[in-house]
């Protein structure tokens, strides 16, 4: 991600930015960094933890519903199948996104999965959970969840001051991790009392509120672009994108650091979990892992990266490497301090990486740099699962674990090589 990107927009006056998202009456004062944020922002980000927490309760009732309709094999499959529309279509939402306007992109996916819900609900109700209308509920979700994704990112600068992202990024993705976290831990409980139909009438009127917080935000332009989607013209439109990340060093550097980023700790995180700490250990990795993570959200939000969110980025990656040889040893205390550390820097360091892809596309075409940034990542998680199970049997763990900390070391490389982007700044945007 570099400052080179020729065509920037001049940074918006964070006081009309906070007097257009939140009808302050004052809107210097307001504006100042120590304020809280937007309460429409917060109120989508609140209907976010909403939406994302029936997510995961749907999840865990959907493959309890699959595993006792179709058999846990078949139930595998038919998940796993499930995501690819999602990484399929991820391109097309973000240019879909940047044609008719993040928002109105947000609000009709939202309402397009309420409807989606309820009419399962509906279905499972008078016909029972059959296998082709449950394959059909997970394609719809994949897909209107591949077009949320990249309009969820282009938007939420358009709705906060320069000054307010990375705290506004911070606050949102605990949101939905919290969510998350939340509807796993309770899903299966939920699901035995409520049963299927019950989960999908609460997951869809989730996401009904969720499409009414995104209406209620304003954007910091006014108006978003409202032009018809011309199918013919998407696959030109999606080229467009890629290129335009490609003629951009830094962006197109960040975009390959984010998915070694990803793919480093994707394998060691879910699986090492198990392979380092046992059937009894894996509990405590994973609450190490959790308040890792808890403190980068409390430290981002308190102070968050600005002048040095670049040199942040490096010190982050570097300590991921550090962390991930260390899990070599296979010792279970210092696996508890590596899986700390990792909560704690990976969420700064994609944190800042997210916020910089943000600043620096223009917002033409934003839509379709988040999409790509997206695809990077979804795409690390499933390969790195993969390639920590073949190397762990190659290889044996302590080996493993060097290897993935190989895989960070050639993204921090990656970073300290292009300066424009190991010595960004998210302050006002500067020509470079």
């Amino acid at each position: 991600m570099t400052r080179e990107l020729a065509g920037l927009p001049r940074p918006v006056d964070p006081g009309a930015v906070v007097e257009a998202a939140a009808g302050v009456a004052d809107p210097g004062e307001a504006a100042k960094p120590g304020k809280v944020l937007p309460a429409p922002f917060l109120g989508l980000v609140l209907a976010m933890g909403l939406s994302s927490f029936g997510d995961a309760v749907w999840l865990i009732a959907l493959s309890v519903t699959l595993v006792g309709t179709a058999g846990p094999a078949l139930a595998g499959l038919v998940l796993a199948l499930g995501s690819l529309p999602k990484v399929l279509t991820l391109l097309v939402g973000g240019a879909v996104a940047d044609r008719t306007g993040p928002r109105r992109v947000l609000i009709t996916t939202d309402l397009i999965r309420a409807g989606a819900m309820l009419a399962g609900a509906a279905g499972v109700l008078f016909v029972g959970p059959q296998l082709p209308l449950l394959t059909g509920l997970i394609v719809v979700m994949a897909v209107a969840s591949a077009f949320f994704i990249p309009a969820s990112d282009a938007l939420r600068p358009n709705l906060l001051p320069p000054e307010h992202l990375v705290r506004g990024n911070a606050v949102y993705l605990a949101a939905v991790r919290g969510g998350q976290a939340a509807g796993g831990a309770l899903g299966s409980w939920l699901a035995g009392l409520g049963g299927l139909v019950t989960v999908a009438v609460v997951n869809g009127i989730s996401f009904a509120v969720s499409a009414i917080a995104a209406g209620n935000t304003k954007t910091l332009a006014g108006k978003e672009p409202r032009q018809r989607v011309k199918i013919k013209q998407l696959g030109k439109e999606i080229a467009e994108g890629a290129r335009y990340v490609a003629r951009r060093p830094a962006l197109r550097t960040a975009m390959i650091v984010t998915g070694l980023l990803e793919l480093s700790g994707a394998g060691p995180i879910n699986l090492g979990l198990v392979l380092l700490g046992g059937n009894q250990g894996a509990g405590w990795l994973l609450t190490a892992m959790t308040l890792g993570a808890s403190l980068a959200f409390v430290v981002s939000v308190k102070w968050p990266p600005r002048e040095k969110a670049g040199r942040l980025a490096t010190a982050g990656l570097a300590a991921q490497v550090g962390c991930l040889a260390l899990l070599a040893t296979a010792n279970l205390a210092v696996g508890i301090a590596a899986f700390f550390t990792l909560g704690l820097v990976a969420g700064l360091t994609a944190l800042v990486l997210v916020s910089l892809a943000q600043r620096w596309a223009t917002p033409e075409m934003r839509g379709r740099v988040m999409s790509i940034l997206a695809l990077f990542t979804l795409a690390a998680t499933p390969i790195g699962n993969l390639l920590i199970g073949v190397l762990v049997e190659t290889l044996g763990v302590p080996l493993t674990m060097f290897a993935h900390a190989a895989v960070a070391l050639v993204a921090l490389a990656l970073l300290v090589a292009t300066p424009a982007l190991g010595r960004a700044a998210l302050t006002e945007e500067k020509q470079s």
